[in-house]
């Protein structure tokens, strides 16, 4: 089963996905990549990003964020947008902290982002050491509060399960045993650590990994009970907001296009704007006795303000029933003003329908005439 005509200028997949019921769904994925503009307008990249697989992190996949997750969730509720970047100083000239924001539809979200500092001790006292000047900071779930202590060995060994690969989550470690540890470079301006024992909420704006709280939350329960006579499906508690990988502050009731979204102090322009382009993307299904039209929905927006660059991903989901050989073939896009010719496959001529087959046949004969 693939996408046999893609008129969208984007990248167009499709996949097989089975819900908590043992539904069969076919799964369109269409992703584009665009250039914005001073103004927020977006135009279609002239290379557009291929889709991705399989999670993609920024290091090695256990101690590392996630750069890019996969594109091919079944089904989303909600839009996600997620920032793939970094914090960029004013003018080019370094500074110990500084204030990113993304502001989207009357919703900001605000991170303050530090240099490099480590717990020092002064005056008798543990204490946050000044923070270094930096020019670029990324902004990734690793530089954000979590990680784990192992410090009392891995039969005691504490996990922040917020963000696992995060820095300054110390559970066991107090004393002299903290001096030069670092503390993390991205956090919620709310929720300022103030001393080491400060479990804060760990601030970020990209992918929140599938093992974190609250998202793995969201998987079901996976007991004695499921593993006797649920598996291989699904529990029945699963919801499909874990397919949800944005931020629980990044989620959106899903965009319908004309969003504006600004992104501050990400890139060397003191402000990067977006405003969210409204294309129809229909999608069909041609079963061997009849068509079905979905339209595609929005429901990913991955930011990338250093780069000018944004990459949105629409979706569409329709069940196939027991029999997914029934659907033939799947077309992406409006259809092409011409005789509905798709292409060939196997020398044979493949049509969007049973109308334009005909109207060609017609054609064809009186060309031949």
């Amino acid at each position: 089963m693939q996408v046999l005509a893609n008129t969208t200028g984007m990248q167009a997949a499709v996949a097989l996905a089975m819900d908590k019921d043992a539904n069969d769904y076919c799964v369109v994925v269409v992703k584009g990549t665009f250039v914005t503009s001073a103004s927020g307008t977006l135009k279609l990249a002239e290379k557009q990003r291929p889709l991705v697989y399989a999670d993609e992190h920024y290091g090695d996949p256990e101690t590392s964020a996630i750069r890019y997750e996969s594109d091919f969730a079944p089904r989303k509720p909600l839009t996600d947008v997620v920032v793939v970047g970094k914090a960029v100083a004013p003018q080019g000239q370094a500074v110990a902290s500084l204030s990113v924001r993304l502001e989207i539809e009357g919703r900001v979200k605000e991170l303050t982002v530090f240099g490099d500092r480590r717990w020092q001790r002064r005056w008798g006292r543990i204490v946050a050491s000044e923070p270094l000047p930096f020019l670029e900071m990324p902004l990734t779930f690793d530089r954000a509060f979590g990680g784990i202590d192992d410090s009392q060995g891995p039969t005691r060994c504490a996990a922040e399960r917020r963000n696992p690969i995060g820095v300054g989550y110390f559970r066991h470690r107090g004393g002299s045993d903290l001096v030069g540890m670092l503390l993390p470079n991205l956090e919620d301006p709310r929720h300022l650590i103030s001393s080491p024992s400060d479990h804060v909420p760990p601030a970020g704006l990209g992918f929140v990994g599938r093992s974190w709280q609250p998202r793995v939350d969201r998987a079901g329960t996976y007991d004695k009970r499921w593993r006797e006579q649920v598996c291989p499906l699904l529990p029945a508690d699963f919801d499909d907001s874990y397919f949800q990988s944005a931020p629980e502050d990044q989620l959106f009731a899903l965009f319908r296009g004309g969003e504006v979204i600004r992104c501050v102090h990400m890139s060397s322009e003191p402000v990067v704007t977006y405003v969210i382009p409204t294309p129809q993307i229909p999608a069909r299904f041609q079963f061997v006795d009849r068509i079905e039209t979905l339209q595609c929905v929005l429901d990913t927006v991955i930011l990338e303000p250093h780069e000018q660059l944004a990459t949105l991903l629409w979706r569409a989901r329709l069940l196939v029933g027991k029999k997914p050989s029934a659907l033939r073939w799947i077309s992406v896009g409006q259809e092409p003003e011409s005789d509905g010719l798709l292409g060939y496959r196997q020398g044979k001529p493949i049509f969007a329908g049973l109308a334009q087959a005909i109207r060609w046949l017609r054609t064809s004969g009186d060309s031949g005439s």
